[in-house]
């Protein structure tokens, strides 16, 4: 495994663990669509939001979010409509019971949320929303 890989794994981990400690839902990880993947998909509060994660030991090229160009958020935009054309009914994100039941929850807002990892700074996080600018997806 490249060290490259290793720490986006990491990178992704602590994101996650950064987002449930804040109350996130965490949908979906790794989502991948024709065109485009999405890290890590979350739910609170009626808003669903495509998370990019990008790490960096160090800022020799630049901060983390500096990674993400049009042609990523591009590609976040597919895979973000084939996961609502694919998973959700219309505004409503299904949530499932152990029994069996599926209970809806509104969507009333969608967007696109950078999450910065500093591994030289012991693991800072830099928390980025609406890196899209409220563009619709």
């Amino acid at each position: 495994m490249s060290t490259k890989k290793i720490m986006g794994d990491m990178g992704e981990a602590l994101a996650q663990k950064y987002l449930k400690r804040r109350f996130w839902r965490i949908v979906s990880t790794n989502y991948k669509a024709q065109g485009g993947e999405i890290d890590i998909i979350g739910y609170r509060f009626g808003v669903l939001v495509f998370f990019e994660v990008k790490t960096r030991s160090n800022q020799s090229y630049g901060t983390p979010a500096s990674a993400v160009d049009n042609k990523k958020i591009k590609n976040i935009k597919t895979a973000g409509n084939s996961f609502l054309a694919t998973y959700c009914s219309g505004n409503k994100l299904p949530k499932y019971r152990l029994n069996g039941e599926i209970k809806y929850k509104p969507i009333r807002k969608k967007r696109i949320d950078v999450i910065e990892i500093y591994a030289s700074e012991n693991n800072r996080i830099n928390h980025i929303k609406d890196f899209n600018n409220g563009e619709e997806l």
